[in-house]
């Protein structure tokens, strides 16, 4: 367990503070690294996060520029790599949501005058941005004790199966040195960004380290087995019903746990406030009563990363729903708005279509031809570059085959150097988690990488005139091979560049898959609505997206706009939102939670 963390100045102004114990926080040690970097910098730093040590304290540290601002986890001097991976990962938690609150852009606005001065003509570099920086210690708490849990939680866990042996094969059980067994029950489970950034780490069952030490001690899962309690956050991704499908569950609440730390305070200290709120209602809604309310509730969307035009649509929508109405008893005018509000978000986030894929995948398997074959089940994946769409396809993989399907992965991104080798990845690391006699590296019987449940069909790397070949060839294979369900990973493109774009129109009419889903990032905010619109155009009038799933959402906290932004463009309803780089790290939408979450 880390001893404390801190933002602060190269002045040594304390931006926050947090014990992990509890206790007073100890400037003290702040001190000692003010002295021991600051006063003194440490040379040639080449590690992102470099460590400086003292007799019984090191500290690892993030260094910012604009601003220029130090977060630093102060820990114990070991050289245990538990302790040294903890510290990263809240450096790494820290630094991403410091940056989505927009407490850079604040501090710089007073370092450069826009900030109110004081009565003594002094600018402070927090001025106005005392609710972000509360809403950041109340987030990071609640992150950092859930990484604590799930490190406890598997601590015990490896405690228990310490001693418990895992088969391996004959010609390796010569290569399982006992040192080997022991480096390995503390193997730690690392979440890396397409920066090249650790984001989480926690320990981890070793069923999924594929590292190349590992890669023949990992204990064997089965297709059916009960993953749940194998798996890193398993009792999260979902359950079999009555029927013996393989469901997701919804996201999970983890901000919410802290909701009533961060409910608003009330706007009048009036001794007859309570009465105006609570008591007077049957009042009729005239325009000039909801300007106020509503330009309020427009600022919160937009601070929540909904695009300006979208916020302006909702809040006309209220405004047609509520002008010439009477409030209800006991109800003021701003508690009806945020619920007109709450019911028109509620309305464009939730699915106006079917997305019981699982029942047409069936339907699909069942239908047989003159030959007794049936045709599969084809997806194709889209979107920008970096979204993860070769993430959320593997995710996507892992729970088709939790639902006894057979998988044929297509390695239709023929441009990016390195994606068929990701895939192939990928395709592996699924084969170990459903064959326990799958060997990594080896082909097989048809000569492929894989298994019998999930198989990668890959053609190397060419011309748009490639893609739409391998496509129909995969589509092909899978028939004849008795594959249920196909994935096709596509190149990523700028929604921008006409160029990039066009080739898509041809490709959903020659393959013609069955569902086309676009991977959008949460991260990604306002432009989200041009991406979702230019994809969804990108077709040609006879097709569009079918499905969104929505990547990165563990890393935006309540700043959930793109959803909203891309399904606002569209229509287009969103299949599954991404929380992380596990193959569990996928849940269905919880409706309540997101409207919750933009309106907190």
């Amino acid at each position: 367990m880390i001893d404390q963390f801190a933002v602060f100045t190269p002045a040594g102004n304390l931006l926050y503070g947090y014990n992990s114990l509890n206790k007073k926080f100890s400037e003290t040690q702040i001190n000692r690294f003010v002295s021991e970097f600051i006063s003194q910098p440490v040379k040639d730093v080449t590690s992102k996060f470099p460590i400086i040590s003292t007799s019984d304290t090191s500290y690892m540290y993030h260094e910012t520029k604009q601003p220029h601002l130090f977060l630093v986890v102060s820990f114990a001097s070991s050289e245990s790599i538990q302790l040294t991976a903890e510290a990263e990962s809240v450096v790494v938690l820290a630094t991403k949501l410091w940056e989505s609150l927009g407490l850079n852009e604040v501090i710089l606005d007073n370092i450069s005058g826009k900030g109110k001065k004081n009565v003594h003509n002094f600018r402070f570099i927090t001025e106005g941005a005392s609710d972000q920086i509360s809403k950041f210690g109340s987030y990071f708490e609640v992150k950092y004790d859930e990484m604590k849990k799930t490190s406890q939680q598997k601590g015990k866990k490896h405690t228990a199966n310490y001693n418990k042996q895992v088969p391996v094969s004959a010609a390796n059980k010569g290569k399982q040195s006992s040192k080997g067994k022991k480096e390995n029950s503390q193997i730690k489970a690392r979440k890396w960004g397409r920066d090249g950034l650790l984001e989480e780490t926690a320990a981890m069952d070793e069923s999924l380290d594929f590292s190349e030490g590992n890669r023949t001690a990992s204990p064997p899962i089965a297709i059916g087995s009960d993953l749940e309690s194998d798996m890193r956050n398993g009792s999260q991704f979902g359950k079999q019903n009555d029927k013996g499908e393989f469901l997701i569950n919804e996201i999970d609440e983890l901000l919410a746990s802290n909701k009533e730390k961060s409910k608003a305070k009330p706007t009048t200290s009036s001794p007859f406030s309570f009465l105006q709120k609570h008591i007077l209602g049957n009042k009729t809604i005239s325009e000039e009563d909801l300007k106020t309310v509503l330009d309020s509730l427009k600022q919160k969307l937009i601070s929540k990363n909904v695009a300006p035009e979208v916020a302006d649509h909702l809040c006309n929508q209220v405004s047609k729903d509520l002008i010439g109405s009477k409030t209800e008893n006991w109800t003021s005018v701003d508690q009806t708005a945020r619920e007109s509000l709450q019911k028109c978000l509620s309305s464009i986030l939730t699915p106006s279509v079917s997305v019981d894929l699982l029942h047409e995948i069936q339907k699909r398997i069942n239908k047989k031809d003159s030959s007794g074959l049936n045709d599969p089940y084809v997806f194709s994946v889209v979107g920008v570059n970096g979204v993860g769409k070769s993430t959320n396809l593997s995710k996507l993989a892992f729970w088709l085959l939790k639902n006894n399907l057979k998988v044929l992965i297509v390695a239709c991104d023929t441009f990016r150097s390195g994606a068929v080798e990701q895939l192939r990845v990928h395709v592996e690391n699924l084969a170990q988690l459903t064959d326990h006699n799958h060997v990594r590296g080896t082909k097989n019987r048809r000569g492929k990488t894989g298994n019998e449940y999930v198989e990668l069909f890959e053609g190397g790397y060419g011309g748009s005139n490639l893609v739409t070949k391998i496509a129909k060839q995969a589509i092909k294979y899978a028939k004849t091979e008795h594959f249920d369900v196909v994935l096709m990973d596509t190149a990523g493109r700028r929604h921008n560049d006409a160029t990039l774009m066009s080739p898509l129109k041809s490709f959903a009419e020659q393959a013609n898959p069955d569902k086309i889903i676009m991977v959008g990032e949460a991260l990604v905010g306002t432009d989200s609505v041009q991406q979702a619109h230019n994809f969804n155009q990108a077709f040609g009038k006879e097709r569009n997206l079918d499905f969104f799933i929505i990547s990165k959402c563990d890393t935006v906290g309540e700043l959930l706009g793109t959803m909203v932004n891309m399904v606002y463009a569209t229509s287009i309803p969103i299949l599954f939102i991404g929380v992380g780089q596990t193959y569990t790290d996928l849940r269905t939408l919880s409706v309540e939670w997101a409207v919750n979450s933009l309106l907190s």
